[in-house]
């Protein structure tokens, strides 16, 4: 490689770090004018630099030193400041960068690890436990296990009271040809039945295994998807015989929440439809039903709307010679996708055959860049001279409320998102809006004063209230984060998702908002997992442990029969996709950390019990493996029972059934 940029912490300032950048030509040749460009997430105070000018837009950093030749086999070294948290990953740094010269060609740059100096480094490991009798995860509210196992054998049969029922059993079946290669035929035994009970709740099922077979009851589909997602967990392969056990077992089991959801930010990185599904499919297993999908944001917009092609042609891409820019990864070409109608209603489809809801997330009025670019002549105010800039370093995000553009963009917009999501909720967003919007924008202040208000910040109200009435119109309740301050500038049939803090979570119950916990300390799967500098993931929050995230415990401060617990419907983790570019970064940011929130989500806190959930989650492992899940795990080789003591208490478990 002809060139690379190394990246160290000079200073540790009071606020922020000092960084030197060392620019290194290793060729044999010569550029007298050239442009280094490189991803870094955080923000570069302007002027900092020791010398040259650096313009940033996001994470995309153009570095130019005009009269400073990059001469053969020398380099070129810059400092520059950061106001911001220090670094504290070797993740942290360059990651990608390319560099232009004068004669128009692009070179890659290869980026070595950021030198963080002095700083806190240590690992979190588990403790030793011993594996479980069972691996059920979610831990169900009552279970009694019996002291032998029925067989399934591929002549098995499952055998449904009604064709209602018969969607969830055709997933059963496909799961088990998928994890254990057994292809039930439609001959045999009845030995797996669904059985109705309308005395049960929507939710809750129960699930018999004895010498007569395999008893699923439910009160509806979503019983039944619940109740094999327990069987499933139960099941163990004897792969000489062909044969699945099941432990003789009595489950009776309900949910927690009645909202238990996961976010994936589709916005950042693209995921294909097949990436989509295969989640969708994992979250089922752990009694997740609902997939709330974070479409647009400043870095793309991925959904096909008839009405405007532009927001896919155009904001669906980012690339060096396009309207977005490169940002957060793949700089050196052009990144990007989009999910058609027709792909989405497939997802949808998928979805609520595993009882899952999918609420779709367009994100207004800021993290609106992607919809700028693509619609200029409807959303650019060329008169608005505001000085701003957003948490994610844009200064050009934001929808103006004195366009007329930005109402037929927004009407338009969601009478299609309502047409094709059956979900009766719509994200909005509304977080973010950076302090200086609007100031100079001479609609925006004509518009301030038809309607007597006195401060700028007054129309993300006016904005918001606009969308929240439009979706009422299409049948549709409105979510937003509480961070885009909604307490009191739309109405309580607005479902508030808290993730600044749990207080601001009851704050908004208590003022009579149904809330959706998130809190980022403790659901934000995209944090690192440990505090080891090597660690995937960032540390804008903390990192969350997989013991942290277990130990999550939602309202622990009110008192148990506190009437805001009423208004809190539910939680969900986010997996926010920055750095997460791959199907197994996925996978290691996800699990196993997953399975202990979906675990709160559902299982009261009497039965919460960390060291027993870890002793499940040891015998869990091998779901994960069957499913080819590329989790983080718990026990590197050298902790835990390994080899011969861990295959006898396996084997000793089993013989317990």
């Amino acid at each position: 490689m002809d060139f690379r940029v190394d990246l160290a912490i000079v200073e540790r300032l009071p606020k922020g770090c000092r960084f030197g950048l060392t620019l290194h030509n290793l060729s044999e040749k010569s550029h007298t004018n050239w442009q280094l460009h490189f991803v870094f997430e955080r923000f570069i105070t302007p002027d900092s630099l020791s010398q040259g000018n650096l313009t940033q837009v996001g994470t995309f950093c153009s570095l130019n030193i005009e009269g400073t030749p990059l001469y053969a086999n020398n380099h070129v070294y810059v400092e520059f400041c950061i106001a911001t948290a220090p670094l504290k990953s070797l993740n942290d740094g360059i990651r990608e960068a390319y560099l232009n010269t004068d004669s128009l060609t692009q070179y890659p740059v290869t980026t070595s690890p950021i030198v963080l100096g002095s700083g806190e480094d240590k690992s979190n490991p588990i403790g030793d436990v011993f594996e479980g009798r069972h691996g059920l995860i979610p831990e169900p509210q009552s279970i009694e296990l019996g002291d032998s196992v029925y067989e399934l054998t591929r002549y098995s049969q499952i055998c449904v009271e009604d064709q209602a029922m018969q969607s969830v059993a055709n997933w059963l079946k496909d799961e088990i040809d998928r994890l254990f290669s057994i292809t039930t035929k439609s001959i045999g035994q009845q030995d797996i039945r669904f059985r109705h009970s309308p005395v049960l709740d929507n939710e809750a099922y129960k699930l018999r295994v004895d010498h007569t077979g395999i008893e699923i009851e439910s009160n509806g589909n979503a019983g039944f998807v619940y109740g094999c997602a327990t069987l499933m967990q139960l099941m163990d392969f004897d792969k000489d015989r062909h044969t699945l056990y099941v432990p003789h077992v009595q489950i009776h089991d309900a949910p927690r929440f009645r909202y238990r959801g996961v976010m994936l930010d589709s916005a950042r990185s693209f995921q294909p439809i097949s990436e989509i599904k295969r989640l969708l499919n994992l979250l089922a297993h752990y009694k997740i039903n609902t997939f709330h999908w974070h479409l647009t944001d400043d870095e793309a917009w991925r959904l096909e709307i008839h009405a405007f092609p532009e927001l896919t042609e155009v904001g669906a891409w980012r690339g060096a010679e396009r309207a977005l820019e490169p940002q957060l990864h793949s700089i050196q070409r052009d990144y990007g996708g989009y999910y058609t109608q027709q792909e989405v209603a497939e997802i949808i489809e998928y979805a609520a055959a595993r009882n899952i809801q999918v609420i779709p997330e367009i994100d207004v009025p800021g993290h609106s860049r992607a919809a700028i670019k693509s619609l200029p002549h409807l959303l650019v105010d060329k008169e608005d001279s505001s000085s701003y800039r957003s948490a994610q370093n844009y200064c050009d995000n934001v929808l103006s409320p004195g366009l007329p553009g930005t109402y037929q963009f927004l009407d338009t917009v969601f009478e299609e998102v309502a047409a094709l999501f059956p979900s009766p909720f719509i994200h909005i967003g509304a977080d973010q809006v950076p302090v200086g919007v609007w100031s100079d924008s001479p609609s925006c202040h004509t518009l301030m004063a038809e309607h007597g208000y006195h401060n700028p910040k007054d129309l993300q109200g006016h904005l918001l209230r606009h969308v929240e009435d439009k979706l009422k119109s299409l049948g549709k309740r409105m979510l937003g984060w509480e961070e885009g301050n909604l307490v009191n500038k739309v109405s309580k049939d607005t479902i508030v998702y808290s993730w600044l803090s749990e207080e601001a979570a009851i704050n908004s119950a208590k003022l009579g908002y149904d809330v959706i916990l998130q809190p980022g300390q403790s659901t934000y799967l995209d944090m690192a997992q440990d505090n080891n500098t090597t660690e995937l993931g960032v540390h804008s929050a903390n990192a969350i442990t997989l013991e942290k995230a277990y130990h999550y415990e939602p309202l622990a401060q009110l008192h148990p029969d506190d009437p805001v617990k009423k208004r809190i419907l539910g939680m969900q983790a986010a997996v926010w996709t920055e750095r997460i570019t791959s199907p197994d970064t996925l996978d290691y940011m996800m699990f196993p950390r997953l399975t202990a929130l979906a675990e709160t989500a559902w299982s009261t806190s009497n039965h919460k019990d960390y060291r027993a959930f870890l002793s499940r989650l040891k015998r869990h492992l091998s779901l994960l493996d069957r499913q080819h899940v590329k989790y983080k795990h718990p026990w590197p080789t050298g902790q835990g029972i390994q080899g011969a003591q861990y295959q006898t208490q396996r084997q000793q478990q089993n013989n317990r059934f």
